[in-house]
């Protein structure tokens, strides 16, 4: 194993430990505010999973991309083994985080949807 491959399972391992907790302080954090019915801190984590999403998203689309990129190149781009199955293993659980991430989302729109007297209102913009 090269210092390369240690570094990205150290951030895979650093990753997983810290979303983990978080992912479950949202999902705690979502049935409590609907207990309690308050609208404005459900939107409020609402638009914060939806971002959580796209982030988890992004790197594991990155990730992908980057070892596509050494797989398909014409100029040699040749890495260890065992540092592309880093990379595979971070996208995969990037992806899982993504999922999780979106049916957390959903789950909070449901939420949103089912808390008493919840009539959501969008405000439309008059130009004159």
């Amino acid at each position: 194993m090269n210092m390369f491959t240690a570094m990205m399972m150290t951030v895979t391992l650093t990753m997983t430990a810290v979303m983990v907790p978080r992912i479950y302080m949202s999902w705690m954090l979502a049935e409590e505010r609907c207990i309690e019915g308050e609208i404005e801190p459900l939107l409020e984590l609402l638009a914060e999973q939806n971002s959580w999403v796209l982030r988890q998203f992004g790197c594991g689309a990155i990730a992908f991309a980057l070892i596509w990129m050494v797989r398909t190149s014409q100029h040699d781009l040749e890495i260890p083994a065992a540092m592309e199955a880093a990379l595979a293993i971070y996208t995969a659980i990037s992806m899982v985080f993504a999922v999780l991430e979106s049916l957390i989302a959903q789950r909070i729109s449901d939420f949103i949807s089912c808390v008493p007297g919840s009539a959501v209102t969008v405000k439309i913009r008059e130009d004159n």
